[in-house]
């Protein structure tokens, strides 16, 4: 009895081994299955990445992973944060324009004067050689007023030289009395003037390349106390000194 023949491959010309195409299979399955595991292997670095760079990043205000601070916090300081820290306008950086007059604690202003006319509030602002000013006026119902002026300039030298000349000025001839004041600030000049019923109150000091003025007015018919207003305009001044650092 005679069997078919097995099926084989073809023999090779001139000789040889017949094509080994069971190895071939088995590199390409081998090949295959080194290539899952470096994806896989691949997968896993950069999950791993990925959760390190989220928990570096997370958190309420903490440190920044490139060596800064991380100032997206929720409550913001006094630095311009979402809740502006727990002294209302009466601290933080701002900029020198014209809304940085509704940005001050009018606490003290009130105590003294009374209730902040807030829609009478004056404001201008300008700029010389990229240097800014800003000028504004607080009114009482009574429509008296705290006046504030603050200019930038180049150097600390050119601020003291405005409060330097007060004295040519503001003297005893063209009746004022002038006094240096060394309160606040790195020089400055107190000085009123008097007249039939009411009684004007300066301070004039430099912060740095800041020059800062505050002015009032008092009417006897109000009855605002003379030491009070002073204490509002020095309360400004202080301000002026933490809001505009920056510029100093």
């Amino acid at each position: 009895m005679t069997y078919p023949s097995q099926p084989g491959y073809p023999a090779p010309q001139y000789g040889g081994q017949p094509p080994q195409q069971p190895q071939q299979n088995n590199l390409w399955l081998i090949g295959g299955a080194v290539l899952t595991v470096l994806i896989v292997i691949m997968t896993v670095i950069l999950l791993v990445v990925q959760g390190t760079q989220n928990d570096s990043n997370s958190g309420d205000g903490g440190e920044d992973p490139t060596g800064g601070t991380n100032e997206t916090g929720d409550d913001g300081g006094n630095d311009g944060g979402d809740n502006g820290g727990d002294d209302g306008g009466g601290s933080g950086a701002v900029e020198l324009n014209s809304d940085a007059c509704d940005a001050f604690d009018f606490g003290s202003f009130e105590d003294a004067y009374g209730a902040l006319a807030e829609e009478e509030t004056s404001r201008s602002e300008s700029s010389y050689n990229g240097l800014a000013s800003i000028n504004c006026t607080f009114y009482n119902e009574d429509a008296t007023s705290v006046h504030l002026s603050v200019s930038d300039y180049e150097t600390s030298e050119d601020a003291k030289f405005w409060i330097d000349g007060d004295a040519d000025y503001y003297n005893e001839e063209n009746g004022y009395e002038l006094t240096e004041y060394t309160e606040h600030g790195d020089a400055g000049n107190f000085f009123t003037q008097a007249g039939d019923g009411w009684t004007s109150i300066y301070i004039h000091v430099a912060f740095g390349s800041l020059e800062v003025e505050v002015n009032t007015t008092l009417y006897d018919y109000e009855s605002i106390d003379e030491a009070a207003a002073t204490a509002v305009l020095e309360d400004l001044l202080v301000q002026c000194g933490e809001k505009f650092a920056d510029y100093a």
